[in-house]
């Protein structure tokens, strides 16, 4: 996976936000590259068992983000972190894998694919911890700080009411870092760690808009190319909200009740059809149907 190098605290590649961070790491030990000091990084992170619907909104997040020029940090793991990297690999982007382990062990053994991906993609693998050094249960929520510490925003997917994840946000809230959620159906155990950070004062993430914004770089965000029409029929839901949309935007809440769905049904559904180039997302959490979208 290429030779690994040891960036100072001190050094001019060592990350910016990082260094001012209490308890920052003395060094880092990277493989690849982190980009510059002062990179735009965001972080996305989630449950290593997410759902389809957090690995969906995780690789839409990481592709939006990539498009718009911002760096994509995660940590590595299953579910929505490998997620995340996807999407900004998938859009061409950037991504930083932070690891609680030495960068040269892969772990878990079957993201050594996705660990090449990155590099051969300009990206990074980056830890605090020496070459041969194997996780333990202490290491990732010391890597987590990292994670934070280094971002310029920190968004939360899906996840349970005690997951790592929420030690990513803690560090966030500690370190003065903008702290955001995606939402989630009430019930919904994925959905009951960004619920709580939402009832706690985070930012609602229902796109990369939401996050560009508060960076001031949601103008750079290019609209969803179209998918090609030449696709299996919809599920019945998403029959269901395209039917609720029209050419002006409307809001995801009145598009559920229109289409007859619960709004995490609805927002994963609204999801895929963006993703598939039939509707479009507007600041707000308002969605329009694309001109040449159809049933």
């Amino acid at each position: 996976m290429g030779d690994a190098r040891t960036i100072l605290r001190d050094d001019p590649g060592f990350p910016a936000r990082l260094r001012d961070v209490p308890g920052a790491p003395a060094w880092l030990r990277v493989r690849g590259e982190l980009g510059p000091a002062a990179a735009r990084r965001v972080a996305v992170v989630g449950s290593r068992h997410s759902d389809e619907y957090g690995l969906a909104m995780a690789r839409a997040l990481g592709r939006d983000l990539a498009r718009a020029g911002a760096t994509v940090v995660s940590g590595g793991a299953d579910g929505v972190d490998a997620a995340a990297h996807e999407g900004a690999l998938a859009a061409g982007g950037h991504t930083v894998a932070v690891l609680g382990c030495g960068v040269d062990v892969v772990y878990p053994p079957h993201h050594a694919g996705l660990f090449d991906r990155i590099l051969a993609g300009g990206g990074a693998l980056c830890s605090e911890y020496a070459d041969g050094a194997h996780p333990a249960r202490s290491t990732f929520p010391q890597r987590n700080r990292i994670v934070s510490g280094m971002s310029e925003a920190v968004v939360v997917v899906r996840c349970r009411a005690r997951s790592g994840a929420l030690i990513t946000a803690a560090c966030a809230r500690r370190q003065g870092v903008p702290l955001f959620a995606v939402p989630g159906q009430v019930g919904d155990p994925l959905a009951e760690g960004p619920l709580g950070l939402l009832r706690d004062g985070a930012r609602v993430a229902t796109s990369a808009r939401d996050v560009l914004a508060v960076l001031g770089i949601a103008a750079q965000l290019p609209l969803v190319p179209p998918a090609p029409r030449a696709a299996p029929p919809l599920p019945p839901d998403e029959t269901a909200l395209l039917a609720a949309l029209g050419a002006a935007p409307r809001h995801a809440e009145q598009v559920a009740t229109a289409a007859g769905l619960l709004p995490g049904a609805a927002l994963a559904g609204l999801l895929s059809l963006e993703l598939q180039g039939l509707c479009e997302q507007r600041p707000g959490n308002y969605f329009l149907r694309r001109e040449d979208g159809s049933a």
